[in-house]
């Protein structure tokens, strides 16, 4: 058929009828988009769902205006409201209905197109979005563009019919069966039946791979062709849906795909990722990131999330994909170590929140909260209860609520269902109550008692308030013994004496050796830090006076974008300005010739850290200054809570870059950069020294031995995904308008 130049699509295809299930409208959407002019034409029946309703109120884009299609409806605007997740001052609408009618159609057309903006913490981590874009790069539309009549609380089914430009494609949940119009546009039509959240519509010009599967297909678009990366991200789709499918339960979707954004991204939709174009191309995304968004579609694009009482799917995304494969690979103490830093660097009392307060990640400190603390919760509740009937509740959870919206009460009570005790005090203690634990021990002392030893010890709760009820582990390197002697220990009040029978001499004492305890860590837990300049309450940045000037400027650039939006949080200072560095506040030295570098090398002595002038020495890596960036993390002196960070190129196009990729570097103590990128060359950190909980242990007044501590491993939740053997890939052309182009790859 021919359409005409700004009509509707309108596809000779036969209707579909909708499956509501459990939602509560049904949209039949006809919808058209013009990309250079940011335009869109939409017709959208909706059905109502059982014998009708009096009315339905819904919420546009401000662009778009309206009208009725037909008889026995009428259709008043109500004014304009502000949306909380966007910020769109959205023209909100009122259809009456006549009595037991079920549906009315409506049509509008307009413009959306929203510049990308900077979202969070500049200095700290910040997050590029837009409300909704059509434009040549490509169409970006969700809920939080209100390009369709959007009804506050209700799950929805769809059609969605779309025309698109010549050799342009598009993604949306549900099945899709494509075509080409007589104009050679291309046409698609989605269909979910699923009840879902929200209609999303991403367009764009794309390559397609696809790999068919039962029951999933999975699918790649990328904006370039590469169908090496594509096979990668096949094969990866494949091992990780069968992966939580045995975890879980079923997959909840038909198909999963990978598309290619044209910003940076790292959105997790129903039956699809939307990553950017560097991002997806790292390639430590393929078994980090990647896993992660494939597990939302159980855990928050299948059960749906409560947000008003708090955002648990993130937290249990994250324990399940993130810190599962670590524990695969062996690196759990040290994933959760990183978590409960994050916390500790980057959330100060003032910005703490109780998780029924999360929403979503805006900043670091809201990040460290809303997924540390909530993936804690899930490993604590794991320890409690046992791998088995931790199981065992995570698929009842999934069986119950798949398609349905859950809060943490509905947590509570599954996995109660499972526990040998109550779990109400354990949830209202981590889900309610704001803050954390922080532990020390206090005192530890071994007797002799015959052929026995007995280990006295006093482990106190620092923390501002009232006591936490904790279940702490604790281990004792026995003298003779391979692996360490471990036990649990229950703290209910702020100090708790506890007394260990030993069947032989105990070498050495540590509570919590395996960060087990979501708490806030003592600075002699963890190394000195990025993420601890990063997260200080105040900073100054240090400039060095000497520096050449092109130089000296792009210093300044630096410190200036990491000031911008931060207030009096950010100061910045010449060397020469200071007679001293301030102790009251973390410390950023810049520069090669910075008058104050010298107070780095004080505070690393110990550590495997030499400076030379033109050059440092790292654990043995020597770093000169005319080929690297160096980034190197002490404590001061005078007030180890507070940071000294001294930060070096001698490239001045290298710090844009540097700048922008530090925060994603916060659990390093130093780390090397090579070129103008700069890449990434060196990264460590330096060892703890004197935590507060582990002892050295001496019997009858003998002096303490240096033992290490030698924890038997633990199994992982699941076995690790087997690498896929080859397959062979279907690639779709889009520029031959869906005409399928096959061929081995």
């Amino acid at each position: 058929m021919r359409i005409k130049a700004g009509s509707l699509l309108l596809i000779a295809w036969p209707l579909w009828l909708p499956a509501l299930g459990s939602a509560e409208l049904h949209h039949a959407l006809v919808v058209s988009v013009d990309p250079d002019q940011h335009g869109i034409e939409v017709q959208d029946t909706i059905n109502t769902v059982g014998d009708g309703a009096a009315g339905v109120e819904f919420a546009l884009h401000p662009e778009l205006t309206p009208e009725l299609v037909g008889e026995g409806a009428r259709l008043a605007e109500l004014g304009r409201a502000s949306s909380s997740d966007t910020g769109l001052a959205t023209r909100r609408f009122r259809v009456e209905l006549a009595t037991g009618q079920q549906q009315f159609t409506l049509r509008y057309r307009g413009r959306i197109m929203h510049a990308l903006r900077r979202q969070g913490e500049e200095y700290a981590r910040a997050f590029r979005e837009t409300p909704g874009m059509i434009a040549p790069e490509g169409v970006f539309l969700s809920a939080g563009s209100f390009w369709y009549p959007r009804v506050a609380d209700q799950l929805l089914t769809f059609d969605l019919e779309i025309r698109l430009p010549k050799g342009w494609s598009g993604m949306s949940q549900g099945e899709r069966s494509a075509g080409e119009a007589d104009d050679g546009s291309r046409r698609e039509r989605w269909r979910c039946d699923a009840p879902q959240e929200e209609i999303y519509l991403i367009a764009g010009r794309f390559t397609e791979y696809r790999e068919a599967g039962d029951p999933v297909e999975a699918l790649v678009l990328l904006r370039e062709p590469d169908p090496a990366l594509a096979k990668q991200y096949l094969d990866a789709t494949r091992s990780y849906v069968e992966l939580y499918n045995g975890l879980i339960g079923p997959y909840p979707y038909n198909k999963f795909a990978l598309v290619e954004n044209f910003w940076e991204t790292g959105y997790g939709m129903p039956s699809f990722t939307l990553l950017g174009p560097k991002v997806i191309r790292f390639p430590f995304i393929l078994h980090s990131s990647y896993p992660h968004e494939i597990l939302h579609n159980w855990w928050g694009n299948g059960v749906y999330v409560d947000y008003a009482s708090g955002n648990w799917a993130e937290g249990l995304t994250s324990y399940l994909a993130d810190h599962l494969i670590k524990e695969q690979r062996g690196q759990a103490v040290e994933y959760r170590r990183t978590a409960l830093q994050k916390y500790t660097d980057y959330v100060r009392t003032e910005q703490d929140f109780p998780l029924t307060a999360f929403r979503s990640r805006h900043s670091a400190s809201s990040e460290a909260v809303g997924y540390g603390k909530t993936l804690m919760l899930f490993h604590m509740l794991r320890r409690q209860l046992g791998d088995q009937h931790f199981v065992e509740a995570l698929r009842s959870f999934y069986r119950q609520y798949r398609f349905r919206v859950a809060d943490f009460d509905a947590l509570e009570a599954v996995f109660s269902r499972v526990a040998p005790q109550p779990l109400d005090g354990f949830f209202a203690q981590w889900v309610q109550r704001q803050g954390a634990p922080a532990l020390r021990v206090s005192e530890a002392d071994v007797k002799a008692k015959g052929e026995r030893h007995v280990l006295t010890v006093l482990i106190e709760q620092t923390q501002p308030g009232p006591a936490y009820s904790l279940q702490v582990p604790v281990a004792v390197q026995l003298e003779g013994q391979s692996d360490a002697w471990q036990t649990g220990v229950r703290l209910e009040q702020k100090q708790t004496r506890i007394e260990l029978e030993l069947t032989a001499r105990p070498l050495r004492l540590e509570v919590d050796p395996e960060f087990d305890v979501f708490r806030r860590l003592h600075r002699a837990e963890i190394p000195p830090s990025v993420s601890q300049a990063m997260g200080a309450e105040r900073v100054l940045i240090v400039l060095p006076s000497q520096a050449r000037p092109d130089l000296q400027d792009a210093y300044r650039r630096l410190a200036e974008s990491w000031q911008a939006g931060n207030g009096e949080q950010v100061g910045i200072v010449l060397d020469a300005e200071l007679e001293v560095l301030p102790a009251d506040r973390a410390v950023w030295a810049f520069g090669w010739r910075n008058r104050f570098r010298y107070q780095v090398n004080e505070a690393l002595q110990g550590y495997a850290f030499a400076d030379r002038g033109d050059s440092v020495r790292i654990e043995g890596a020597t770093l000169e200054r005319d080929n690297q960036a160096v980034v190197v993390m002490a404590r001061q002196a005078s007030n180890p809570e507070q940071a000294l960070g001294w930060l070096a190129a001698d490239k001045p196009a290298a710090l844009p870059g540097l700048g922008r990729k530090l925060p994603h570097y916060g659990r390093y103590s130093y780390l090397a950069f090579r070129g103008e990128a700069p890449d990434n060359v060196l990264k460590g950190k330096w060892p703890v020294v004197g935590s507060p909980m582990s002892v050295q242990l001496g019997a009858d007044g003998a002096p303490a031995e240096q033992a290490p501590l030698r924890l038997a491993p633990r199994p992982p939740l699941a076995p690790p995904v087997v690498e896929p053997s080859p397959v062979s890939v279907t690639r779709v052309d889009v520029s031959l308008g869906g005409r399928l182009a096959v061929g081995r790859r």
